[in-house]
């Protein structure tokens, strides 16, 4: 019987004899390779082993009291306006800006959302606005409950003050229920955004001589009305004054700005 000769060709390049010690076996490079292969970098193992922080923009809008902090925590409600359900939601507005919760799907009469609101505080400003509205699947949302809140002098002596606040609504003045907030209050300090830059020789006595002092160049802004346009219907709650300031301050970086207003919003 005649092997076919593709047969036994491959057969004669069988490899006959022991096998080697790492044969089916994974090869472990040496220290000696991976040292060679992947030269140790102080700068780069520094960087790995430190996890990449997010920037944080720390600008805050010119006329500003300080930050407040409003922890919406729930509602209870005096009537149900739902058909079926109601699924409520709660705004709140601070000066110029405005923050909503979740939808409490179902939430009823007594919605829970434990939602924090972070926003500044204009000089000037000593209220906030509440308005809790029945999301609509087919027609407009419906408002069932405001508050005009004014707020605790309390905060601004460090107190965090925690209390539930009276609605009003059909029912009448005060009578659609109380809201549950939990308010504090950071004073802040704005930079200075024009800093003086001095420079050159001095007198003996320390005074400084004839041009000593390097003046700031004046330019104009770095953007136009349509990029202040443009960021502005990003965030459509807030006044655009305020979005142009935060646009000079980062010198018309729409990226920048971009994420000093989401840090504004938080």
């Amino acid at each position: 019987m005649s092997l076919n000769p593709t047969v036994a060709e491959r057969r004669r390049q069988v490899l006959v004899g022991p096998l080697p010690d790492d044969f089916l076996r994974l090869i472990k490079p040496s220290s000696s390779s991976t040292a060679e292969a992947a030269p140790y970098d102080p700068a780069t193992a520094a960087h790995v082993a430190t996890p990449t922080q997010p920037a944080f923009h720390s600008f805050v809008p010119p006329n500003t009291r300080g930050r407040i902090s409003v922890t919406i925590l729930e509602a209870n409600l005096a009537k149900n306006y739902g058909l079926v359900r109601m699924d409520p939601y709660c705004r709140l507005r601070v000066g110029h800006a405005s923050f909503e919760t979740p939808t409490k799907l179902s939430g009823g009469r007594t919605p829970f959302w434990n939602r924090i609101v972070h926003a500044y505080l204009p000089v000037g400003v000593d209220s906030i606005f509440v308005q809790i509205f029945d999301e609509k699947a087919f027609s407009a949302d419906e408002c069932i409950a405001h508050s005009h809140i004014i707020l605790p002098p309390g905060i601004f002596n460090g107190e965090t003050i925690d209390e539930f606040y009276p609605l009003t609504g059909a029912q009448g003045e005060g009578k659609e229920g109380l809201v549950h907030l939990i308010i504090s209050f950071a004073p802040v300090e704005a930079p200075n955004a024009h800093p003086t830059y001095q420079g050159g020789p001095t007198h003996p006595d320390g005074s400084p001589t004839h041009g000593a002092e390097v003046p700031a160049a004046v330019t104009g802004p770095a953007f136009s009305d349509d990029d202040v346009k443009a960021v502005k219907e990003l965030f459509p709650d807030i006044d655009e004054e305020v979005v142009r300031a935060v646009l000079e301050e980062n010198r018309g970086n729409q990226d920048a700005t971009v994420s000093a207003l989401l840090e504004m919003t938080k």
